[in-house]
């Protein structure tokens, strides 16, 4: 599964901009393209914080540049792709893995040399991507669920679209329902993630099913190997078929929001405004489902 979320709100972010680094390369649909490499220019943009690095003068709170561009040359050949727009998938997701301080990006990566047969002056695809930031709840209660808890979060981290910023120790919780099963693990995860929240889902419905879930026999509130549910995904308001974020039944559950309190108390609702303290810490019948 590819990256494929939009970078935005980034024109108040300082950058670093890296313009027209020339890579050799190999990547091109036609086979000839195989046999005879080419050049590539690549030009990054990329977005975050850099009021510390100039208020100290200390290079470890930016980002080096001559570092970024060997790390490009690198990563440029080590598969061979055939679109320049998968190259450039494949770079902006490896920027977000090596650099945790990085925010957003804006990506091009052209190609002068494409066998076009008309004059042409270059080709290029440019992407932007952003860091987006998710808190899930996880549970399970069927099977080793230790380890298929941390196992579910291994996939997570092992993404090249995802990365494990925290997550709780799992709390032994009663089932919630009113279905007779044994108690669940149950905590909460930060995560962040390239995909879009139906990408997202999707991913995560992957990570279930590696873990022994198997959704077509899934019954409401019953036995789980492993359950993984978005409840923020930044501060976005999405309700349709497959997907409500936030998550519009989490204050109903002690389960969700007592480790969700613990990893992130200040973090506000973007419907009811109330920090997750506050829905914590609120009786059950002030909370609104949907």
């Amino acid at each position: 599964m590819l990256c494929s979320a939009r970078a935005d709100n980034t024109d108040m972010m300082d950058e670093i901009f890296i313009e027209g680094l020339k890579i050799y390369g190999y990547h091109g649909v036609y086979p000839q393209e195989e046999a005879r490499w080419q050049n590539f220019v690549l030009s990054v943009r990329l977005f975050l914080s850099l009021q510390q690095a100039g208020l100290t003068d200390d290079l470890t709170k930016s980002i080096s540049y001559e570092e970024v561009c060997l790390f490009l040359k690198e990563e440029f050949n080590k598969e061979r792709h055939q679109l320049i727009e998968t190259v450039a998938e494949r770079l902006a997701a490896a920027l977000f893995k090596k650099y945790e301080s990085l925010c957003a990006l804006e990506l091009r990566v052209a190609k002068p040399e494409a066998p076009i047969a008309v004059d042409f002056k270059n080709v290029s695809v440019c992407i932007s991507r952003k860091r987006h930031i998710v808190y899930l709840s996880y549970g399970a209660n069927e099977g080793d669920c230790p380890t298929q808890i941390e196992g579910g979060f291994k996939r997570i981290d092992e993404d090249p679209c995802c990365g494990v910023i925290k997550k709780t120790q799992p709390l032994i919780t009663t089932p919630y329902g009113g279905v007779a099963q044994q108690d669940f693990y149950n905590g909460a995860a930060k995560i962040w993630t390239l995909y879009e929240p139906h990408e997202l889902l999707k991913f995560l419905h992957d990570v279930e099913a590696s873990q022994g879930l198997d959704r077509s026999k899934k019954t409401h509130w019953g036995p789980r190997a492993l359950d993984l549910d978005i409840l923020f995904y930044d501060d976005i308001v999405l309700d349709d078929e497959e997907l409500t974020i936030p998550h519009p039944d989490m204050g109903n559950r002690d389960f969700v929001m007592k480790p969700l309190a613990e990893l992130a108390p200040f973090y506000r609702h973007p419907l009811t405004k109330k920090t997750v303290a506050m829905m914590a810490a609120a009786p059950m019948e002030e909370h609104i489902v949907s």
